[in-house]
């Protein structure tokens, strides 16, 4: 009855594994198919000295805007753009917007206004992290719980400390119940 219990416990628990680890897997590639590669571009590596550093994607949404070389109307116009021209929002500063143009000049500016942000934009750093985290958390436990569920068991005994524990207080917070004359019978 004892060696048939824990082999049913020690098949339990790489199921267990299995289904964690797959979660976090699935978790991962939803999140991962729902993004464009476009998403996953590094921020310009333009400085924002006036206004709020953002990285953002936008349409043009008027006809022949002006691209200006400063944040005011009264300042140089070095290029027009026109709906549905894209482009790449480095710093916002007031209803102005800096945007990525460096063929055209090292400053151009937008009009808020005259823009509309897309619906996929570039993800943060952090949420860069935590899908491939996600993504490799759950690869590597999922691969350990297929190919080495022993490891899974030595790391809950370390990390519940039962691998110095003597043998008759291990069934108390063991993983692997062990034979117990009050629960399992006095076979």
């Amino acid at each position: 009855m004892m060696h048939n219990l824990e082999s049913i416990q020690v098949k339990r628990l790489p199921r267990v594994s299995i289904a964690v680890f797959g979660m976090f897997l699935a978790i991962a590639l939803l999140n991962l198919s729902q993004t464009s590669f476009m998403q996953w571009a590094p921020r310009p590596d333009i400085e924002c000295e006036n206004g709020e550093a953002v990285h953002r994607y936008a349409e043009v949404n008027a006809t022949r805007v002006n691209i200006r070389d400063l944040p005011t109307v009264f300042s140089n116009v070095l290029t027009q753009k026109s709906t549905p021209d894209r482009i790449t929002v480095i710093c916002e500063f007031g209803v102005w917007a800096r945007i990525e143009l460096l063929d055209v000049g090292t400053e151009t500016w937008i009009s808020m206004g005259l823009i509309t942000l897309v619906a996929k934009q570039p993800l943060s750093p952090r949420l860069k992290l935590v899908y491939l985290a996600l993504f490799i958390i759950g690869a590597l436990g999922l691969l350990i719980a297929l190919y080495r569920p022993g490891w899974i068991t030595r790391t809950i005994d370390l990390m519940l400390q039962t691998q110095d524990l003597p043998a008759h207080a291990k069934p108390l917070i063991s993983v692997v119940p062990q034979y117990h004359p009050v629960r399992d019978g006095r076979n």
